[in-house]
């Protein structure tokens, strides 16, 4: 495989980031990818670090000038979903697809370091960037995983910077919430267990289907008809398992799902609603029940003083009215890990054609990028990155 880069950077930036695209690989296994990001760091002779955090890679830029250093983070794990569109680089790992922009992510980091380097910033300016490229966000906690290392204790961080595309705004606009960013998400499993029997006599059974059924309407009432009308959560029922034949009520069932919220003590109301429900099914039904809840990723919340310094360069860069403010989004990001510790700001990256409109979100299988968004994204750090040195 050749090492020399190519004359045009945005070629570059597409042709690295179909490999992404080509060769997708799930949480804590991204092994390929991993050796990728590597091998390209080293085509640009940036010192790195590997296996942090599982198959997490930090790589380092450091500027002759002494300053304070930022981060810059970009995901790397791919989803469990078969790719349905039909493109000369689609996904060649069955059952997996980049179908949420981190093969934008990474290629957008690498980006950052070679116009960087090609423009003379570790001659010219100051400080250091650290760039995190982490594994396994879909569900994995890996920005967890690489702090639980304490390989980043020590470095005096001052600020984290990440981007996400956001598909339904069109490329070469960005979105930023002003302080909370994106949603708590909590994992919910409800287990019914009744007693079964023939499906001709349910009088002689506990049917736990039934009272799952129930259960699940009646959740929804917490939110329409408990939560405040300007506060959001969102309950969701994902899983419902029950019963092996048509003609057989089961002995259980278990529901599963998501709980999200952006406030602690809304979350917490919601969660005794959650128990008082289920105590409250089992009871009218006379079957036991169980719920348990595992707590996911916290709130992401932005840091007002980076918000706007993102604001104030993505406006000379992008111009002013690409530049727009946005809700929370109900969706969770465990870069919310690394602003906890030091303070960072996500930034929702426009990536759809603007000729084409809105089509696929996050998530569908027919999902893809404007790849022009790659360039874009890269400049738009990189000025991000630099001026907070420069002005800190």
């Amino acid at each position: 495989m050749s090492t020399t880069l190519p004359d045009d950077f945005s070629k570059w930036l597409v042709a690295l980031r179909r490999w992404f695209h080509r060769f997708p690989e799930p949480a804590y296994k991204e092994v390929k990818t991993a050796a990728k990001i590597c091998e390209t760091l080293d085509t640009l002779k940036v010192p790195f670090q590997t296996g942090v955090g599982g198959t997490g890679v930090v790589a380092k830029l450091r500027a002759k000038r002494t300053g304070p250093m930022v981060a810059f983070r970009a995901d790397m794990d791919a989803l469990a979903l078969e790719e349905k569109n039909d493109i000369p680089y689609k996904s060649r790992n069955p059952g997996f697809m980049h179908a949420c922009g981190h093969d934008g992510h990474m290629t957008i980091a690498l980006g950052v370091i070679r116009w960087l380097i090609e423009n003379r910033w570790p001659q010219n300016g100051c400080g250091e960037i650290v760039f995190i490229f982490q594994p396994a966000e879909e569900g994995g906690a890996g920005a967890k995983a690489m702090l639980n290392t304490g390989i980043l204790d020590n470095e005096p961080i001052s600020a984290a910077f990440a981007g996400h595309m956001y598909p339904e705004l069109p490329r070469g606009h960005i979105r930023l919430a002003p302080e909370i960013s994106n949603a708590a998400a909590d994992h919910i499993i409800i287990n019914l267990k009744g007693k079964g029997g023939h499906g001709a006599h349910p009088h002689h059974c506990k049917d736990p289907i039934v009272a799952g059924a129930y259960l699940i309407t009646q959740l929804q009432s917490i939110i329409s008809r408990e939560l405040p009308p300007l506060e959001s959560a969102v309950i969701s029922i994902g899983r419902f398992h029950a019963g092996t034949a048509s003609n057989i009520i089961p002995e259980e069932a278990v529901l599963e799902g998501t709980l999200r919220t952006l406030k602690p003590d809304i979350r917490i109301e919601i969660i005794k609603r959650l128990e008082d429900m289920v105590e409250g099914a089992a009871r009218s039904f006379g079957i036991s029940a169980t719920l348990n809840i595992t707590e996911g990723y916290p709130v992401l919340v932005n840091n007002p003083v980076l918000v706007e310094h993102v604001v104030t360069c993505a406006k000379k860069v992008l111009g002013a009215d690409n530049v727009h403010s946005g809700l929370p989004r109900m969706g969770a990001e465990d870069f919310a890990y690394f602003c906890q510790k030091w303070g960072g700001v996500m930034v929702g990256i426009g990536c759809h054609d603007p000729s084409k409109g809105f089509q696929h979100g996050l998530h569908s299988p027919y999902f893809d990028i404007d790849e022009r968004v790659l360039e874009i994204g890269a400049r738009l750090f990189a000025d991000v990155l630099t001026r907070y040195l420069e002005k800190s």
